[in-house]
């Protein structure tokens, strides 16, 4: 009983320092597609008080809402809340993969979807670019 009181006050003592830093993945910047594919998509990811936002552009259309970023023990996925595919008309999602985004842009026979008409590229791959 008397080695309690001691190693109590080691425990309290020891955990009263500061507290870590989580390390946290920057996801803001702007991504895009390569352009000699054929295929050319802007996107840019904003952090905000709420969380993070993204406006995206083609040669056809432009969109912007919240994005919803999901991670398990090994990835990161993004849910651009808001932005529909072209069949069905699903949320678009992708996946965070060494600062750039891919994104599969249309299924099998199978599964079918599409979820960029004006792209025929099987996945997108859109590429952090670098900061001015």
């Amino acid at each position: 009983m008397k080695y309690i009181f001691p190693v109590l006050i080691l425990f309290i003592i020891s955990s009263c320092g500061q507290p870590k830093k989580k390390e946290i993945p920057e996801y803001d910047g702007t991504y895009q597609t390569d352009t000699a594919k054929g295929c050319l998509i802007d996107l840019v990811i904003t952090l905000k008080n709420d969380g993070y936002h993204y406006q995206i552009k083609t040669n056809t259309r432009e969109q912007e809402g919240l994005l919803t970023v999901t991670k398990t023990e090994q990835e990161v996925y993004l849910t651009f809340n808001g932005l529909l595919g072209i069949e069905p008309k699903d949320v678009i999602e992708g996946q965070y993969i060494d600062h750039k985004i891919v994104i599969q842009n249309y299924g099998s026979s199978m599964n079918e979807y599409l979820n960029f008409s004006e792209c025929d590229i099987k996945y997108l791959e859109l590429i952090k670019v670098p900061a001015k």
